[in-house]
């Protein structure tokens, strides 16, 4: 098995689903204090998060064969640098559900906490900052 390369990300796209894409996209633009693009790929409309290459991209997608989900599938942890406490707080403000507490990671790794946002996800936040 070869090492992959520290400067590679193993992760290149996620997708969020949401069964309402302007509330969902409403929402994460409140609790990441910033503004997706909303596009067309295809005929499935997104909400692309803002990422510069080669940062791994993702967006929201509405309708389909993606389902939000809270019990199951793949959790993503969203970069809500600088604090993930103030992320938690705009989650809640946005209409999110807090999870948990803020916790510290061992080995300077940050800290982590779980939201279920508008559409029924659950997500992780990530930080540096509490």
């Amino acid at each position: 098995m070869t090492a992959i390369p520290t400067t590679r990300s193993i992760i290149n796209w996620f997708e969020i689903p949401c069964t309402d894409l302007q509330r969902a996209q409403a929402f994460y633009e409140v609790m990441l204090d910033c503004t997706l693009q909303q596009q067309d790929f295809g005929g499935a409309p997104m909400a692309t998060f803002p990422y510069n290459c080669p940062n791994t991209g993702g967006c929201l997608v509405g309708g389909g064969s993606l389902k939000p989900s809270h019990d199951g599938g793949v959790r993503i942890y969203l970069d809500c640098t600088p604090s993930v406490e103030a992320a938690m707080e705009r989650a809640r403000l946005a209409g999110g559900q807090l999870l948990d507490e803020c916790i510290e990671l061992p080995q300077d790794i940050g800290f982590i906490a779980h939201i279920r946002d508008t559409e029924g996800n659950t997500i992780g936040l990530h930080a540096k900052g509490r």
